[in-house]
């Protein structure tokens, strides 16, 4: 097979494919915040850009459990939420590895770092302890939205106009960005460069909870001692900068089979394996894109796809959020 249409190459499809989608949403949605101020023709809110909100879709899970009724404010967000869970249990960090536009920018940053030379690598001890804030960030996360907060405060806030308008507030944010901010950004854009896949490794706790299900789920990443010749080719090219050797359900794997695909041996020394079966190098890719196509078309043929909430209070409340 040519170097062109190589399994890496077949492999990044899925991830610009969600990259450009994202890029499309998040223009889309700039659109509709133009037309929500008065600045521009009339556009309609993408509901794609709910997937940006991965608080307030957990607020939405837990509201869902209390009531038994789909998220209605902010659904699209609530099925993406869903999709990505069931993606890392049945397919590892499969969301992390072929979805998520963030790891595919980190991922990117981590490529230029080798590039230029400057990529470094933690010793073991120290990454475990690096990988605490974004386990502390999630049980805080999930504590104060299944603890914390009872039926009617789940409620209250996810009908409330912040939360309505929250994808609104994050684009000011982005938009008009504050010096601490600027810095924040700053420093993650640097740790990106040097170590690989630091964010996705060290502070976000959606990828921490998407780790712990693909810890118990039926996709294992297994190394065939017999085959490894140690040449190192696996962990050169981890996003997640992970050893073979981490073990079969390492928790930061985002299974974006790279390790599989860069092996030199005809027979990979490395292989993800289902059910304790052998599976090919794109189960991952491809799982991902089939749950997130099943629950697209779920949710479009439940009608919980768009918000219900009328189109001109909601344009009246984005207004207000962005000043208009």
């Amino acid at each position: 097979m040519s170097q062109r249409f190589s399994p890496s190459f077949w492999s990044r499809i899925p991830q610009w494919f969600f990259f450009l989608a994202s890029l499309y949403v998040g223009w889309r949605f700039i659109l509709f915040c133009r037309y929500a101020v008065g600045a521009g023709p009339e556009a309609a809110r993408p509901a794609g850009v709910e997937g940006f909100l991965p608080i307030s879709a957990l607020l939405g899970a837990r509201h869902a459990l209390a009531t038994g009724t789909w998220d209605p404010v902010h659904p699209a967000g609530l099925t993406i939420f869903l999709a990505a869970l069931a993606m890392a249990f049945f397919f590892r960090k499969a969301f992390c590895g072929h979805v998520c536009p963030v790891g595919f920018v980190i991922v990117r940053l981590g490529r230029l770092g080798q590039r230029l030379g400057l990529a470094r690598s933690v010793p073991r001890r120290i990454e475990a302890a690096l990988r605490t804030p974004k386990y502390l960030l999630l049980a805080f996360f999930l504590f104060t939205s299944f603890f914390g907060m009872d039926a009617a405060s789940i409620e209250q806030f996810v009908r409330s106009s912040y939360n309505l308008t929250a994808d609104a507030r994050m684009l000011l944010f982005f938009l008009h960005p504050g010096m601490i901010a600027l810095v924040v950004l700053g420093c993650l854009f640097v740790l990106g460069i040097v170590f690989r896949g630091s964010f996705c490794r060290w502070l976000c706790p959606y990828g921490a909870l998407l780790g712990l299900l693909a810890k118990i789920g039926p996709t294992s990443l297994v190394r065939d001692p017999g085959r490894c010749t140690g040449c190192g080719r696996c962990r050169a090219v981890c996003p997640m900068d992970l050893p073979i050797t981490a073990g079969p359900r390492p928790m930061e794997c985002s299974g974006c089979a790279s390790c599989v695909t860069a092996c030199p041996q005809k027979a990979s020394a490395a292989r993800f394996g289902f059910l304790g079966r052998p599976a090919p190098w794109w189960l991952t890719a491809v799982g991902a894109c089939g749950v997130f196509a099943l629950a697209y078309a779920a949710a479009h043929m439940a009608g919980v796809w768009r918000t219900q909430l009328p189109g001109g209070m909601v344009a009246k409340l984005y207004a207000m959020a962005l000043g208009g």
